[in-house]
């Protein structure tokens, strides 16, 4: 058999990966120097307590190994994630550091935990007897962390004899099972210093609970970024889980809470930029709307911007005010988010040309100008920090000085 020749106008070649060609489009980016200083800032807030990072949703989207390998590179101790999952992934990526998995999982991941060397939640009687059956079929002990609930009401009981009697599922089941610590969240710690008190108070009661009866060893944990602004719940903690905060990110109801006044917070420094592309520009010539429902009204003689973000990358629905940077000019979006692209009214922007990067968080790509806050942007969009972060769905670049990637461990 002979070899097919290709002409050299068909030759092909060599294609980047998926995800490098999705980030020619669009693209999350983080600052590794931002997130160094904000780690270095909240230490300084927890006064000599440990650091236990959260790096639940991928790290709220922001891609889970890197971030871990460059919060153990600086020297944290310890990380949490929701589910075993998040966990296993860690793992695998070569993240050897103590991990808590806070949700309560389900009972199809207890084996997986114990085999990643993972410290679950347990929060009632069925968690206690899953990892204790766990720990007797691999003839080795697992260990836990007690999840208590002082008004968050997602997982635990709420009353004390219900505590009680998971205390004392877990004394009868010390050989198998050995707790760590006990830890709980509060509801309302950004907003409510009086709800924040209320909840430290119960927390400390069941902490004495939970020592008299496992050994007064037991590690603490209540405090997450914005309990770093209440001394009752810093009170008795040993390990503070800081998630947002580490990219430079409160609450903006945070700033009135007596804590916030002469906080280290307030020194902590945004770490996330999104951008997207530019990939057209229509000029409206009659009037007429846009998009698949035509529901904006166009003027001739506007300019649009179609650009790479839609609904399928995190932004929904009907957002007149949502506008994004270009050259140096705030643009707002028109008409409803496409699966893949939206528009922007681009009219005051004559230069703009496709190819060119709107900036939607941050600052622009020359570092001038002025800036889009992530505040600013789930303001617009409706959203919470949170959900902002983890609603924009899309390549993550780990940035340390210029333009250089930060691997994963």
């Amino acid at each position: 058999m002979t070899a097919q020749v290709v002409p050299p106008d068909r030759q092909v070649t060599p294609v980047r990966q998926p995800s490098s060609l999705a980030a020619a489009r669009l693209e999350k980016t983080v600052s590794a120097g931002a997130v160094r200083h904000n780690l270095a800032v909240l230490r300084a807030a927890a006064g000599g307590r440990g650091i236990m990072p959260v790096l639940k949703g991928d790290a709220y989207g922001l891609g889970a190994p890197a971030v871990a390998g460059l919060l153990v590179g600086a020297g944290v101790q310890a990380l949490a994630v929701d589910t075993v999952a998040e966990g296993a992934a860690l793992r695998e990526h070569g993240v050897g550091v103590p991990i808590l998995v806070m949700d309560v999982d389900v009972a199809d991941t207890a084996e997986a935990c114990a085999r990643y060397r993972l410290m679950p939640a347990v929060a009632g009687l069925e968690q206690v007897a899953r990892h204790s059956a766990v720990a007797r079929r691999r003839g080795e002990p697992v260990t836990v962390w007690l999840r208590t609930n002082v008004g968050f009401n997602r997982f635990g009981p709420r009353e004390e004899r219900d505590v009680d009697t998971v205390l004392d599922a877990l004394y009868r089941a010390r050989a198998a099972v050995r707790v760590a610590g006990v830890f709980a969240h509060l509801s309302s710690s950004a907003r409510d210093a009086e709800e924040t008190a209320e909840q430290a108070a119960a927390f400390r009661a069941r902490v004495s609970r939970a020592r008299a009866v496992l050994g007064r060893r037991l590690a603490v944990s209540l405090a997450a970024t914005h309990g770093l602004l209440h001394p009752a719940a810093l009170d008795g903690t040993d390990w503070v889980r800081p998630g947002i905060g580490l990219y430079g990110l409160t609450v903006p109801d945070s700033r009135d809470l007596p804590g916030w006044a002469g906080s280290a917070l307030a020194r902590l420094r945004p770490a996330v930029t999104v951008r997207a592309r530019v990939l057209d520009l229509v000029t409206v010539t009659r009037p007429e709307g846009l998009g698949y429902d035509r529901s904006a009204a166009l003027a001739p003689g506007r300019r649009l911007a179609t650009v790479a973000i839609g609904f399928s990358r995190g932004v929904t629905g009907h957002a007149p005010a949502f506008t994004g940077l270009l050259r140096g000019r705030s643009c707002p979006m028109v008409g409803r988010p496409g699966m893949d692209c939206a528009q922007f009214d681009v009219t005051e922007v004559p230069e703009a040309l496709p190819g060119d990067w709107m900036t939607l968080i941050g600052r622009e790509r020359d570092g001038t100008g002025p800036e889009r806050s992530a505040g600013d942007v789930a303001a617009e969009l409706d959203l919470t920090l949170y959900e902002l972060l983890a609603a924009l769905r899309m390549p993550v670049r780990l940035e340390d000085g210029a333009d250089t990637p930060v691997a994963p461990p």
